[in-house]
């Protein structure tokens, strides 16, 4: 449980952040990283402010209204909110209708515009944040089954033994022993990262299980799952517009700045490859001028292009 203290902090924290004139982005992630609990209450105070914040959401998630154990309507409605102060959507979408298919398995299919974020709660608690260009598939008769088909989603999940979730990507499921946990889906593979509890990849499989400050990767054209370490106050920061990396490929670099801005950034084939190791804070608004600033942080040149912006090498000065 996070105490009082903590929460006062991460309120503070979260206000601050929220302002366009702040600045103290290293305190903020000293902060974050300095125990678990304070990002944890970052996120919560986050939830807390959109859902009782200035567009005028319901005061608590509604949650779908179906279960394993009742017949579904054909139309689902699913509560959304904007969540880190980076959502793009009008306060008009916060809550809407989808409607199903009338033949064959019934889907809930909750999914986001590059650059849009959004929460969808569900009803035993469970909250499901989606970054940009993300489509998430929900079996409509078992709201514990879900499915990542492209994109980032970090799952905050309600623990019930008797009704584990489970989350499909790339052809493997994910099962939940009591987790927080961040997954991302590109055309080239799938990477899981634990914040918090643990999670169960291919259970009837290699069955590698992730605790706290694990991550896995794996490329779809390999067998090989490859593990790592990583910061459990670093998942899912994307949600706050920090985006951190230790070594990654400037074109996974320009992957999650397309999704969190809805830009399309593309780079040269000759810079793909390069390693980047930093932080960047991608701002709620002006990100056409912060896109057209980051080239000295990334070292490029950056063109703009009728269809976005493209990443290339400094000429000479």
């Amino acid at each position: 449980m996070i105490d009082a203290r903590i929460r006062d902090e991460a309120a503070l924290w979260m206000a601050r952040a929220r302002d366009p004139r702040f600045s103290d982005w290293d305190g903020l992630t000293d902060w974050l990283e300095s125990d678990p609990a304070h990002n944890l209450a970052y996120e919560s105070a986050y939830a807390a402010h959109d859902l009782a914040g200035e567009l005028s959401l319901p005061a608590a998630p509604t949650p779908m209204p179906f279960s394993a154990a009742t017949a579904a309507p054909k139309t689902r409605r699913v509560a959304w909110w904007t969540g880190g102060g980076i959502g793009i959507a009008a306060a008009a979408a916060a809550v809407f209708a989808l409607v199903l298919p009338s033949a064959g398995p019934e889907l809930m299919v909750a999914q986001t515009r590059p650059g849009e974020q959004r929460m969808v709660a569900l009803p035993d608690g469970t909250q499901v944040a989606l970054n940009g260009d993300s489509r998430l598939v929900f079996s409509a008769k078992d709201d514990r089954t879900a499915r990542l088909e492209r994109g980032q989603a970090m799952f905050s999940v309600v623990h019930d033994e008797n009704r584990p979730f489970t989350v499909d990507v790339g052809g493997q499921r994910l099962v939940d022993l009591g987790t927080r946990f961040d997954v991302l889906r590109t055309a080239q593979g799938s990477e899981v990262a634990v914040a918090q509890g643990a999670v169960l990849y291919d259970p009837q499989g290699a069955a590698v299980r992730l605790g706290a400050g694990r991550m896995l990767r794996k490329n779809d054209r390999s067998d090989l799952v490859e593990v790592s370490d990583v910061d459990p106050a670093l998942v899912g920061t994307w949600r706050s517009g920090r985006l951190v990396y230790h070594g990654a490929r400037l074109q996974r670099v320009a992957d999650d700045l397309g999704r969190l801005t809805g830009e399309h950034v593309a780079v040269a084939p000759t810079l793909a490859e390069r390693p980047f190791t930093g932080v960047i804070v991608v701002p709620a608004h002006n990100r056409g001028q912060f896109l057209n600033r980051l080239g000295q942080v990334l070292d490029v040149d950056i063109a703009k292009q009728s269809q976005g912006y493209y990443l290339k090498a400094r000429a000479e000065r």
